[in-house]
């Protein structure tokens, strides 16, 4: 009869527990050089490939609408549905939050000349409206001063026109701006928030913005009310 007592003994023990970390050995140091020959095949593809693109994530899309109203003058598709006649607009439940610029287009064609033009800012709806000899010409949306740098009230003048303006102490760009004070209070193309967001300045969209760059002169009023 076979035998197999052999394969129990001591020394047969030790001879396979050193083929078994000779093998393991072997096994860890190809894996090594395999990876630092970069053989693998995910790492071919991405050389032959190129990287995979960032992952970009999305800001929230109420701050997308604000952005791309504040720079390209577009409107979300959720306010469609606001009335076009201004009464009706600014009685609307919708109008605190509306990103929409109300215009009535003859008045403003007729604001060049010798017209008397003047802006109100409303502090609590975030709204503000350009009048042309008295009369309502645009209604826009604003974005003033937080609790921590608000937005002075009180009646003011336009001191200074800036197309490329650009913020000292902030070293940011303020596009169109409009000063109303000496330490730098004024109205600018900015991102809209529908909250109070800014350092103290009126941000506008660029729209609305442009159209008053335009048309105020030095020296126009502009009220800021609470």
């Amino acid at each position: 009869m076979f035998n197999n007592a052999h394969l129990t003994s001591p020394c047969a023990q030790r001879i396979s527990r050193c083929a078994a970390c000779g093998w393991a050995a072997l096994v860890c140091a190809l894996g090594l050089a395999s990876c630092s020959a970069e053989w693998w095949p995910w790492q071919q593809q991405e050389e032959e490939w190129g990287a995979a693109p960032p992952l970009v994530v999305a800001p929230p899309p109420r701050v997308i609408r604000c952005r791309r109203a504040a720079r390209n003058g577009e409107l979300p598709s959720d306010e469609e549905r606001i009335p076009q006649d201004y009464e009706n607009f600014r009685s609307s439940a919708a109008y605190r939050t509306s990103l929409r610029t109300w215009q009535d287009a003859a008045r403003l064609r007729s604001s060049n000349g010798g017209a008397q033009r003047c802006v109100v800012i409303e502090l609590s709806n975030q709204r503000g409206q350009y009048f042309v000899d008295g009369r309502l010409a645009m209604d826009f949306p604003v974005c003033t001063g937080t609790p921590s740098h608000p937005t002075p009230t009180g009646a003011f003048r336009i001191s200074e026109k800036d197309r490329h303006h650009r913020s000292n102490l902030y070293h940011c760009a303020m596009p169109l701006f409009m000063r109303l004070t000496n330490d730098g209070i004024g109205l600018h193309v900015g991102d809209v928030f529908r909250t109070p967001a800014s350092h103290g300045c009126i941000r506008l969209t660029r729209e609305a913005c442009a159209t008053l760059f335009r048309d105020l002169p030095h020296g126009a009023e502009v009220l800021i009310r609470p």
